[in-house]
């Protein structure tokens, strides 16, 4: 990681602060901490082989891989430090080997951030996305303080043995993207008003100057407010907007047009230099909550414009207007749990599509426990959707669809000092219609399985033996598609609990179009042998065969997986 000058300048004053702080504070404290051990280093660390063999079907992983991953934790009187890495060699023909370091002491009040950290400030800003860099929070008493600065994304270009063979897939060029993000906010977990600033850019000296023709350097500047409020006992108010200025080539020159901007001036100010392809964009979400002892209720309402996004988020639903309304109760002393959902999205907000699509959402989940050894669950969803087309469409065709899913899953458990026993069913339905049809419509698909579970734990002898049936079919366009079978498997505990050994052996067979298509077949077996307190090896091996008369929908395959897992505790 390389930081600016002016960063530098900004990140070691703070740095040089916090390490004060915390050895004032650890002075403050200093009969809580074992001076016999200052210093203390504890973890875990794990090692794992693998190989990979496949006939019939293109390999879905390397022959040979390998992966180290470890959490260890050095503590220095009384901080703790934690640590995170990953090295493997999980990389395709054009990227290096995946590897992140990362750590974020903390100590009372202040956290520091190093290396790969995964941070949000607000949903529509710095959400989540990994970023290699520094930064730190700061919360002294109600104040919320935040910054990180890093690297989003690495450049990558084609290099010449990616032009000498044909075979190889060729990425497509990226520039180094580097992000900045602040917030500063006041308030407790039930009332607090955060503002959050980012602002992400691609570095253009990253990328070759042949390949810059081929994309464009981009830059994004996003602001959010993040909200809070409990009121009158039982209410809760909460607010997530972000406001995101998104310039898909940095290199061009400031708009100079009489085009009308969906921001006031004093709005745009805010952001950086108005260009030629600068877009502006608009989300945000509110809530306002009731909850009490045995029932509660949100009534939700989103907005996210057409093409928002932020580089410092992988992903947004955008072009939406929902409206929603969440219900939970409490029932029977606890024993009945009842949550439902029920509400409506469209989109087209800007009236750029040839037609506008409203869809139907419903929900309800039900679980109830009446006793230790029974209980039932329950699940419904409904999603609908319309679709109609603008005056200016050709046609007048109405498009309308509806998926429906259910799900039953009653159980049973039996336990006593010897013995531990449970069943569960698992019954679902899944089904999408199209009431209206039209040339190009989707074909109406219906999916129904049965799943039956068993089992059955001897405690003090450290076994466990499981069963379970199963039938699964479904209607699809090539015509229906089925199976049934079931799964015996066990674990047993061996030479005094040194050895653990589980196998299962499972088998399936398969039906096309109502007649009989081959069979899968499934086999396991592992073997984990513990040492002591800190050593743990593991031995898996998995294989997989496919056989099928009809080969237009699957093909003959077989697959053979066997790994290596060597785990130490320190």
């Amino acid at each position: 990681m390389v930081l600016s000058n002016g960063c530098l300048k900004v990140f070691y004053p703070l740095a040089c602060i916090m390490f004060f702080i915390s050895v004032e504070s650890n002075g403050q404290d200093i009969e809580q901490i074992n001076l016999k051990k200052p210093v203390t280093f504890h973890g875990n660390l794990n090692l794992q082989l693998e190989y990979y063999h496949a006939n019939g079907i293109p390999a879905r992983q390397k022959e040979f891989s390998w992966l180290i991953n470890g959490n260890p934790v050095l503590t220095v009187l009384g901080v703790d430090l934690p640590f995170s890495f990953v090295f493997s060699n999980f990389d395709n023909k054009f990227y290096q080997p995946f590897n992140q370091f990362g750590l974020s002491p903390k100590y009372k009040w202040a956290t520091l951030h190093l290396g790969y950290r995964n941070l949000t400030y607000s949903h529509y800003t710095l959400a989540g996305h990994r970023m290699l860099g520094a930064g730190f929070d700061l919360n002294p008493k109600k104040f919320r303080i935040g910054f990180m600065y890093g690297q989003l994304r690495r450049s990558t270009s084609i290099d010449s043995s990616m032009n000498a063979n044909p075979l190889y897939v060729r990425p497509t060029p990226t520039y180094k993207r580097l992000g900045m993000a602040g917030k500063i906010g006041y308030g407790t977990q039930k009332n607090y008003v955060d503002l959050v600033y980012f602002k992400g850019w691609d570095k253009t000296s990253s990328l070759n100057d042949k390949l810059k023709d081929s994309i464009q350097p981009a830059e994004n500047t996003s602001v959010g407010i993040v909200s809070k409020v409990s009121f009158l006992k039982n209410f809760t108010w909460s607010v997530d907007v972000g406001l995101s200025s998104y310039t898909l080539n940095r290199t061009d020159g400031p708009d100079t047009t009489d085009v009308k901007k969906p921001w006031p001036k004093t709005v745009l100010s805010l952001f950086a230099k108005d260009k030629l392809s600068t877009d502006y964009y608009f989300a945000g979400e509110t809530r306002l909550g009731y909850q009490e002892k045995t029932w509660g209720a949100q009534l939700i309402f989103k907005r996210i414009d057409p093409g928002y996004q932020s580089m410092g988020a992988y992903f947004f639903q955008n072009d939406i207007r929902e409206f929603s309304l969440a219900n939970n109760f409490k029932l029977d002393s606890g024993k009945l749990n009842i949550n439902t959902n029920i509400g409506f999205q469209t989109d087209n907000l800007k009236k750029q599509k040839t037609s506008t699509s409203k869809r139907f959402i419903g929900s309800a989940n039900v679980n109830y426990n009446p006793s230790q050894k029974f209980g039932i669950n329950f699940n419904y969803s409904n999603f609908g959707i319309t679709n109609n087309p603008l005056q200016t469409s050709p046609g007048d065709e109405l498009f309308k669809q509806v998926n429906n899913s259910f799900m039953l899953m009653p159980y049973w458990m039996w336990t006593n000092e010897k013995t531990l026993k449970n069943l569960n069913i698992v019954a679902t339905y899944m089904s999408l219609s199209t009431p209206h049809s039209y040339i190009g419509s989707t074909p109406d698909m219906n999916s129904y399985s049965i799943t039956t579970t068993y089992n059955h734990t001897w405690i003090q002898m450290g076994i466990t033996a499981n069963g379970s049936l199963n039938y699964i079919n479904s209607k699809t366009v090539s015509g229906d598609m089925g199976s049934f079978g079931g799964t015996i498997g066990g674990s047993a505990a061996l030479l005094k609990r040194k050895l653990m050994v589980n196998a299962s052996g499972s088998y399936l067979q398969n039906t096309f179009k109502g007649k009989d298509n081959g069979q899968t077949i499934r086999a396991t077996l592992g073997f984990t042998v513990p040492v002591g307190t800190h050593h743990n090896f593991q031995l898996l091996g998995n294989y997989l065969d496919n056989t099928v008369k009809d080969i237009s929908i699957v093909q003959n395959f077989n697959e053979t997986n066997i790994q290596f897992i060597y785990g130490l505790t320190f």
